[in-house]
C-alpha cells in the first residue's frame, strides 16, 4: 500500500482521537503529576527586550518553583513578542508584519532532559539548524497508519542527540530519541522542547517552520494542528 499524507486536519483530529497517549511517554524519566499550561503572549513584559536565556530562564524558574510537580506547557497558536526582529519581518503593501505565530507546543524543561518518541517513526529530518532563535539540533520523525502519514518534530536537541541516529533509522515508541539541549547549542533558548505536528512537510528535508505570519494563520493550521490532540492531557 503505498503510504499518503493526512488530507486535511479533521482527518488527523478524527485519528488523533483514538490513538492519544500520555506525556509521560514523551519524558518517562520526567516527575510530574499536572501539565500547567503558561501564557507567554500576556504574562512576559511588553517593554522588555525579550531576552531568549536571561528573561525567559528566569520566568520559566519563577513559575518552575511556585509549581514543583508541574510539567510547564504553552505555546501553540501563541503570538510572540520576541520574534518581533528584523529576522522574522516581512513589508506587506501597506504595513509590514513579523513571522510571530507559534505552531508547536513547548515543554521547559531542563537541559539533558531525555526526551522519548510515543509513536513509531522513521528519522526524515536530522539536522543542527544552528542559527540564532532557530531550533538548533532537530529530528522530524515520518509516522505511518494504515497508509496515512504524519510527522513530528522535536526542537532544541542536544547536539549529542543527532550522533544518536541516522536519517532513514526506524524509532520504535517508547525509544529514547535525545535531550534537552543547552543554550549555546540549541539556537540561544531556555533550555526546552519544541514538539509540532506536520501532516506535510512541504518538501523541506533539513527544516520546518516553528512559526507562521497572523495573516496565514488559517493556512498554518490546517498543516500543523494542535500538539495536544495526541496526548491525554489537558494544555
Amino acid at each position: 500500500m503505498l503510504s499518503t499524507n493526512f488530507t486535511s486536519s479533521e482527518e488527523f483530529k478524527n485519528f488523533a482521537r483514538n490513538h492519544t497517549v500520555s506525556l509521560h511517554n514523551l519524558f518517562p524519566k520526567t516527575s510530574f503529576s499536572e501539565v500547567l499550561k503558561i501564557d507567554m503572549s500576556t504574562e512576559l513584559s511588553p517593554d522588555s527586550n525579550y531576552d531568549t536565556v536571561v528573561e525567559l530562564g528566569d520566568f520559566i524558574s519563577e513559575i518552575q518553583k511556585k509549581n514543583p510537580n508541574a510539567l510547564l506547557a504553552n505555546g501553540y497558536l501563541e503570538r510572540r513578542m520576541f520574534y518581533t526582529t528584523e529576522a522574522y519581518k516581512r513589508i506587506t503593501p501597506n504595513s509590514s508584519e513579523y513571522r510571530n505565530i507559534h505552531l508547536g507546543t513547548d515543554f521547559w524543561v531542563p537541559a539533558q532532559t531525555p526526551v522519548h518518541t510515543p509513536f513509531d517513526g522513521k528519522i526524515v529530518i536530522l539536522e543542527d539548524n544552528n542559527f540564532p532563535k532557530d531550533y538548533g539540533p532537530t529530528l522530524v520523525l515520518e509516522h505511518s497508519y494504515n497508509g496515512q502519514l504524519f510527522y513530528t518534530l522535536y526542537g532544541h536537541l542536544s547536539r549529542e542527540s543527532l550522533a544518536l541516529h541516522k536519517k532513514g533509522n526506524q524509532i520504535k515508541a517508547g525509544e529514547r530519541i535525545g535531550f534537552i539541549g543547552e543554550p549555546e547549542e540549541n539556537g540561544n533558548w531556555a533550555p526546552h522542547l519544541h514538539f509540532q505536528i506536520i501532516l506535510d512537510l512541504l518538501g523541506n528535508t533539513e527544516n520546518f517552520p516553528g512559526v507562521a505570519f497572523p495573516s496565514e494563520i488559517e493556512k498554518w493550521k490546517t498543516i500543523c494542528p494542535n500538539p495536544s490532540l495526541l496526548f491525554v492531557e489537558d494544555f
